[in-house]
């Protein structure tokens, strides 16, 4: 059979694109999920900032902002309330003179709960010239408590990290300070500067690449102008991630406080998620890992930028050359504080698996031959690139981590983590843990009403959080952050289990079995652990056994996982010293 041209490869490679997208934007049911009627979650809660949350003494000062368009239309008020269960703690009204409202109030320490307390705020149109009040609107839900000393997290990055999508404490930064306040008795307080399409660094942007000229931009997602994008969800490319370090910094100075850890991600709009790493159409993505280490090292950029004139919406316009994750880490860690650095791997978004309609799992080990074939012809050369993708970032970001700790004064204070996600969790597959329609996510009440406001590409806007991790994604993101190594010493969390190794080779051969193993002091685990092993290239198995055969079907550097879970639930992640290089 005659080889298909150039031409004839990239059309069926567009095709399949475009035939994705149809199904995406067609509405495939999302199984469990249930969303608001758009027009039912107004007045909708846009932010709530509590400062300082939790407090030492005295009462907490906090600002409300309200997103409600068509009562700032018919000039009306909007009256609004903060609960603690039965008990109201606060509460006020908003005269909406535009289309978003702010209100201050303040709780009084005796009324401060003790404890970690769930608080649920919202909002309605309050009562005038005779007509009854409205409905509340979609319900915003935060926690408070007394306290001196939280654990503070600043999240920066793309939609990923924004978490596109989701209600803000559904989203893993939020739900990893979280996890580490309750951990550490602490609590916890999530500052978020993240935007859906922000590349990594944009080296024309600001002029001279002056990252502290961002602290005189202002941002139309940024109604309040405190550097947290309340209108994240509406993409744009710009504040780039460090002019998003910059303003965390800015704030926390301004604040007088430290933070504990930056969660921080980037470089996928740099490379163009759609046109570049899908089809390679964006000029400067065609060879993905010369892309990637162009992107995401900040190595190898071309004088000019190929992509500067590409008539459609590309973070590769602005986003090409420019620093690296590696000098993001150092700025992170050079903040207030001097947090640690957790750099979230990438997840899978297309991948083998993914199909229109329904087929056999591809991660079960040993598909082989013309099953593995069948396997990734749903959707052929795209969900290829994007498994590749995913595997080159990722290799690049703990690179960089590694990079980023050997040149510390300090010690190490950063690490790669990853969320243990598989081919099999990827859009469109049987164990999805990523939205894959536009219209069933939390937030898609707030597009419907944002994106024709706020975006020059309100079409691409209201589909955007297709391919993000969905609930139980960002979850499995956030618990998978508190196993790693890193985060449990940096925060002095307990043991969960033995100290184990993982134990693996250094080279493969493509296509041959190598054994991996556990051990704790050089000896077997004792018995009675359960090992849930992740080989890198997004493939599992789980097993009664510490040790493992496993053949890598690409080349690469892969760098295997295991989680074992003893008797009593407690769970350990062991990761390889080095990653296992297939050839």
């Amino acid at each position: 059979m005659a080889r298909r041209s150039w031409a004839a490869r990239r059309f069926a490679a567009v095709g399949a694109a475009a035939v994705l997208l149809g199904q995406l934007l067609g509405g495939h049911p999302a199984a469990a999920q249930t969303g608001l009627l758009p027009g039912s979650a107004f007045p909708l809660v846009l932010d709530v900032d509590l400062t300082p949350n939790p407090v030492c003494s005295g009462s907490v000062h906090g600002r409300v902002e309200i997103y409600a368009p068509s009562a700032a239309k018919a000039q009306a008020t909007v009256e609004w309330r903060m609960r603690a269960g039965a008990e109201q703690l606060a509460g006020g009204r908003v005269a909406m003179a535009a289309n978003v409202g702010t209100a201050e109030f303040s709780i009084p320490f005796d009324r401060v709960p003790a404890a970690e307390t769930a608080v649920q705020i919202d909002a309605r149109i309050a009562a005038s010239d005779g007509r009854a009040p409205g409905h509340y609107g979609k319900v915003w839900r935060d926690t408070v408590r007394r306290g001196c000393d939280p654990v503070r997290v600043a999240s920066v990055g793309d939609s990923v990290v924004w978490g596109q999508g989701l209600d803000h404490d559904q989203k893993f930064p939020y739900l990893t300070g979280e996890l580490l306040g309750r951990a550490t008795g602490r609590g916890h307080q999530n500052l978020d500067y993240s935007i859906s399409g922000a590349v990594l660094d944009a080296p024309e942007l600001p002029a001279g690449n002056d990252d502290a000229a961002c602290l005189r931009t202002t941002e139309k997602q940024d109604p309040d102008g405190d550097g947290e994008m309340e209108f994240g969800e509406v993409t744009q490319q710009m504040p780039d991630v460090f002019c998003q370090l910059e303003k965390a910094g800015a704030q926390a100075r301004a604040g007088g406080y430290g933070l504990d850890l930056v969660v921080i991600n980037g470089c996928i709009n740099d490379l163009d998620p759609f046109f570049g790493i899908g089809v390679g159409i964006t000029p400067g993505s065609e060879d993905l890992p010369k892309a990637v280490k162009r992107e995401c090292s900040g190595v190898g950029a071309a004088p000019e930028n190929p992509a500067k004139d590409v008539p459609y919406f590309s973070g590769a316009k602005v986003g090409y050359g420019g620093r690296g994750m590696q000098a993001a880490i150092e700025k992170a860690h050079s903040l207030p504080g001097r947090p640690k650095v957790l750099v979230a791997d990438f997840y899978y978004a297309l991948s083998r698996s993914s199909s229109p309609i329904p087929v056999r799992t591809c991660s079960t080990p040993g598909v082989a031959g013309a099953r593995l074939a069948s396997c990734k012809a749903a959707l052929g050369n795209v969900a290829e690139r994007y498994e590749q993708y995913t595997q080159l970032a990722n290799a690049a970001y703990h690179q960089a981590a590694a990079a980023a700790n050997k040149a510390s004064a300090d010690g190490p204070y950063a690490v790669a983590a990853d969320g243990l996600f598989t081919v099999d969790n990827a859009l469109l597959t049987r164990d999805s843990k990523v939205w894959n329609t536009p219209v069933t996510d939390p937030a898609f009440p707030l597009r419907t009403r944002a994106c024709p406001e706020l975006s020059s590409t309100p079409v691409q806007c209201l589909s955007a959080a297709v391919g993000h991790p969905d609930i139980e994604g960002a979850r499995q993101y956030a618990d998978a952050f508190l196993l790693n190594p890193s985060v449990r010493t940096w925060f002095d969390l307990p043991r969960q289990g033995p100290r184990a190794q993982l134990e693996a080779p250094k080279d493969a051969q493509v296509g041959s079995e190598v054994p991996l193993s556990v051990t704790v002091d050089g000896e077997p685990p004792a018995d009675g652990y359960r090992y849930h092993w992740y080989f890198g290239d997004g493939t599992q198995q789980e097993t009664n056994e510490p040790t493992v055969h496993h053949a890598y079907d690409r080349k690469g550097p892969w760098l295997p996982r295991v989680v074992m879970t003893g008797r009593d639930g407690g769970r350990v992640l062991a990761e390889a010293t080095r990653a296992v290089t297939a050839d």
